[in-house]
C-alpha cells in the first residue's frame, strides 16, 4: 500500500532535537500570554504529622519583590475528597494538619524565583507534632488515624477469587506441597530530568495552563474543579516533557493552585520545583507488602495461588491507592493455569509522600510475587525452575482465554515463548556450567534466573464533547 508503514523500518525523528539542546521546557518557556509572569514558591511542612497551630507571614510579606502570600484560609479552599474514599479529604494547601514532610502550606508569589524563595523561608508555621505512621503494616492497626473521617488508615479494599470458594489456610487443603514467602516491593522515587513545572494565566475568560504532564487531557477536569469553572474554560498546553515515568500522569496541589494564584495576584504565574521538592512531592512508586503462598504436588503441578497485599498509598489517596487492586490483583495469576486463585489487597494511608503510578504501576509487583513463588516451589520439590514454569503455563490458545481470576487474554503461546528464550540463552549449557563450577568448588559462582510475565495495558482515558445545533 502506497504510503503505508507496514513492513517498513520506522526510525525515530525526535531524538536530534533533544540531543542538541533543542527542547523547550517549562522553566524556560516563552509565551506572549506569560509575559511579565511572577513566580510562586511554597512553604512546606518540615514534619510528617502534626496539627497547625498558627501561620505567621508578617516577615515574609515585607520581603523585597513579594506580590502576595496565600494560605488555605485566604484562598477560601474547600477540602478535596479522594475519589477512592470520601472520608479522606484535604485542602490543596494544608490548613488543619500536615501529613507528610514537604506538604505545601503557604504559597508565596514574588517578582522573581529568588525573591519568592527568600520570602518562603521567612514564613513561620507553628506545628504541634503528632505520632507519625510510616510503616504500612503498622498502619492497619495503629490507633493514630491520619484522616479522622476515614475511621481507620485502611482506605480501600479489594479482593478476587477463582476456583474453590474457601479462603485462608483451608484454601490449601489437599495440596501435597505448600510454600510461602513474605516480600517487600520497596518504595521508589521517580527522578525525571525535568522536575514538576507549570505556568498559568487567564485570558478572555479562559484559564491557560502550561503543564509538564503525561496526561494533558486528564488534567483539564481537576484544574477546572479547583478553579470553580467549566472544563470548556480550561486549556492545557504541554511543551516538551523532560521525563515522567508515570509520576506525571496526575495533577498535584501546586499545579491545581496556579489558576487561583494568577487570579488573586493579577499576574501570570510560573512554578518550577527543585530536585529536593521533587523527591518529596512528585509522588513515589511501588511500596507494596506481599505474602505469597502456592500449593501443589511434587510432580511440579501448582493448583493453588494466594496473594495478600498491603498497598502503601502515602499521605493521600492518589492513583497509588488502587494500583494493588487494579493491576497487581488482576495480574496475580500471570501466565499460569492455576485452578484456584485468591488475591486480596488492602490499601492504607501513611505519613509519607503519596504514591502514584511508576514504571508499570502495579504490574511488575505482580510478576515479582508470582515468579518468586515459582522459584520457591521449584526449590522445595527439587525441580528445575524452568521445568516448573513449563508444567504450569497456560496451553497455547488462539481464542480468548479467561484465567481463574477472571482476566481475559486474547492469544498466546507461552510454552513456545519460554522454549525459544531458553534455547537462545543456551540454558542447558549454562546449567551444565553451573553444576561443574559447584562440583569444582569454584569461588566464581554462576547465578541463573528464569522469569515469565504477561502485562495488562494501562487504562485509556475518556473525553466527552457536546455540540448543539
Amino acid at each position: 500500500m502506497a504510503g503505508s508503514i507496514l513492513g517498513e523500518q520506522v526510525l525515530r525523528k525526535e531524538d536530534p532535537k533533544f540531543l542538541t539542546t533543542g527542547g523547550e521546557y517549562l522553566a524556560d518557556i516563552s509565551e506572549p500570554l506569560l509575559e511579565g509572569a511572577a513566580h510562586v514558591v511554597f512553604a512546606r511542612s518540615p514534619m510528617a504529622h502534626g496539627t497547625i497551630e498558627s501561620i505567621d507571614t508578617s516577615e515574609a510579606e515585607s520581603m523585597p519583590g513579594v506580590i502576595g502570600i496565600y494560605t488555605s484560609e485566604s484562598l477560601g479552599l474547600e477540602p478535596t475528597k479522594s475519589n477512592f474514599n470520601p472520608g479522606v479529604a484535604r485542602t490543596l494547601l494544608a490548613s488543619d494538619k500536615v501529613r507528610w514532610v514537604g506538604e505545601p502550606i503557604v504559597a508565596v508569589v514574588a517578582e522573581t524565583y529568588a525573591q519568592a524563595t527568600d520570602a518562603a523561608q521567612m514564613v513561620f508555621v507553628d506545628i504541634d507534632p503528632l505520632p507519625a505512621v510510616i510503616d504500612m503494616k503498622e498502619a492497619l492497626t495503629s490507633s493514630t488515624h491520619i484522616y479522622d473521617g476515614a475511621g481507620s488508615n485502611a482506605v480501600f479494599d479489594s479482593a478476587a477469587f477463582g476456583g474453590q470458594p474457601t479462603t485462608g489456610e483451608a484454601f490449601f487443603e489437599g495440596c501435597e506441597v505448600v510454600v510461602s514467602t513474605e516480600a517487600l516491593n520497596q518504595r521508589v522515587a521517580p527522578c525525571p530530568l525535568e522536575p514538576r513545572a507549570a505556568a498559568a494565566t487567564w485570558h478572555e475568560g479562559r484559564l491557560y495552563e502550561w503543564l509538564s504532564t503525561q496526561h494533558a487531557q486528564g488534567a483539564i477536569g481537576p484544574i477546572a474543579g479547583a478553579n470553580g469553572i467549566e472544563a470548556s474554560q480550561v486549556r492545557v498546553i504541554t511543551p516538551d516533557v523532560g521525563g515522567g515515568f508515570g509520576a506525571k500522569i496526575g495533577c498535584f496541589s501546586e499545579e491545581l493552585l496556579l489558576g487561583l494564584l494568577s487570579k488573586e495576584s493579577g499576574r501570570p504565574i510560573k512554578f518550577a520545583e527543585t530536585r529536593s521538592e521533587s523527591m518529596m512531592n512528585l509522588g513515589h512508586g511501588r511500596a507494596q507488602h506481599q505474602v505469597i503462598k502456592v500449593g501443589g504436588s511434587r510432580d511440579g503441578k501448582i493448583t493453588h495461588f494466594q496473594l495478600e497485599m498491603i498497598q502503601d498509598s502515602g499521605a493521600f489517596c492518589e492513583v497509588g491507592t488502587i494500583l494493588g487492586a487494579l493491576f497487581t490483583r488482576r495480574m496475580a495469576a500471570g501466565v499460569y493455569a492455576f485452578d484456584n486463585v485468591e488475591a486480596h489487597c488492602a490499601s492504607v494511608v501513611t505519613n509519607t509522600t503519596p504514591v502514584v503510578a511508576y514504571r508499570g504501576a502495579g504490574r511488575p509487583e505482580a510478576t515479582a510475587a508470582t515468579e518468586r513463588a515459582m522459584d520457591l516451589f521449584a526449590t522445595e520439590i527439587g525441580m528445575d525452575p524452568a521445568e516448573v514454569r513449563r508444567k504450569n503455563l497456560i496451553a497455547p490458545f488462539n481464542e480468548p482465554h479467561t484465567t481463574a481470576i477472571g482476566e481475559a487474554y486474547d492469544v498466546g503461546d507461552f510454552v513456545g515463548s519460554l522454549d525459544r528464550a531458553l534455547e537462545h540463552a543456551g540454558y542447558e549449557g549454562l546449567r551444565a556450567e553451573q553444576a561443574q563450577r559447584r562440583a569444582d568448588g569454584s569461588s566464581n559462582l554462576l547465578g541463573i534466573g528464569v522469569c515469565t510475565y504477561v502485562e495488562i495495558t494501562g487504562g485509556a482515558g475518556s473525553h466527552e464533547e457536546d455540540a448543539k445545533i
